[in-house]
């Protein structure tokens, strides 16, 4: 069988420069081909495949004498490619991601997926409205408006009532919802990280729970920052969750999932 030697070269550089942080120069490529198993590639050619995948746009050289790294563009269709959801993580070891989330310098979010109906609406003595989302509540000012408005929306999910409150200018609904989904959050770390990344309110929406509406199915990418993230769902001490990292696109995210799942 044919060898692609620019697919190859290309996935060996971004592995090599994940594993060791470090521009990657043609003879260490070289030896890091053979280590893999892969076929023995001269430095001669690989160097001509530096060339050309400088060309494209793939790889890039930090210095005139140094190796080279993968473009943020590369790394993003990389993990689009490399990353799989399809399993459910078990995370019992809270220690384990903890030092994974600071070695690799992630941004880490588990919360309870819940989504639950919204199931009643009660008036309390004409000061409040007690809203009931089976086995959750919660309850805002009475107004005999917003009274009716919410009896039109019994049935509809806590996501869905949020975006209506959002739509409609329900400040207080919303305000408390947010609350409601920040009291299911199981854990929260390294948020230094949202606020290198973001510099308006983003910020605030990175925090909640909410922020998986950030997502593309399971990934989003910040290309201008060089940060992306990834949402997972997962078993979190035996509760339904979804786990919400974000980092740089250089870290190494294989391995911080891969960890985890031997760990369970």
């Amino acid at each position: 069988m044919k060898i692609d030697k620019r697919e190859l070269i290309l996935e060996n550089i971004i592995r090599a420069y994940l594993k060791q942080n470090e521009p990657v120069g043609s003879s260490v490529l070289c030896e890091h081909i053979i280590e893999q198993g892969n076929a023995n590639i001269p430095a001669s050619t690989i160097r001509v495949y530096f060339k050309k995948l400088s060309d494209e746009g793939a790889i890039t050289k930090l210095h005139i004498s140094g190796g080279r790294i993968p473009t943020v563009l590369t790394m993003s269709y990389y993990w689009q490619e490399h990353l799989k959801f399809n399993e459910k993580i078990k995370v019992t070891n809270e220690e384990l991601l903890s030092f994974l989330v600071y070695e690799l310098g992630i941004y880490c979010m588990i919360f309870a997926k819940k989504n639950p109906k919204f199931s009643a609406i009660k008036r309390i003595s004409d000061k409040f409205l007690f809203l009931e989302f089976e086995d959750e509540a919660l309850n805002i000012k009475f107004n005999a408006k917003v009274e009716k408005f919410l009896q039109n929306l019994l049935g509809i999910s806590l996501d869905e009532l949020e975006l209506a409150s959002i739509q409609v200018g329900l400040s207080e609904l919303r305000v408390k919802i947010k609350e409601l989904k920040r009291s299911n959050i199981f854990y929260q770390e390294n948020e230094k990280i949202i606020f290198e990344i973001f510099k308006d309110e983003r910020i605030k929406n990175a925090l909640e729970p909410s922020f998986e509406r950030s997502f593309t199915n399971n990934l989003a990418f910040w290309i201008e920052s060089a940060h992306m993230g990834l949402k997972t769902p997962i078993l979190y001490k035996g509760e339904n969750a979804v786990m919400i990292c974000v980092g740089s696109v250089y870290n190494d995210y294989e391995k911080f999932l891969n960890t985890l799942k031997e760990a369970s």
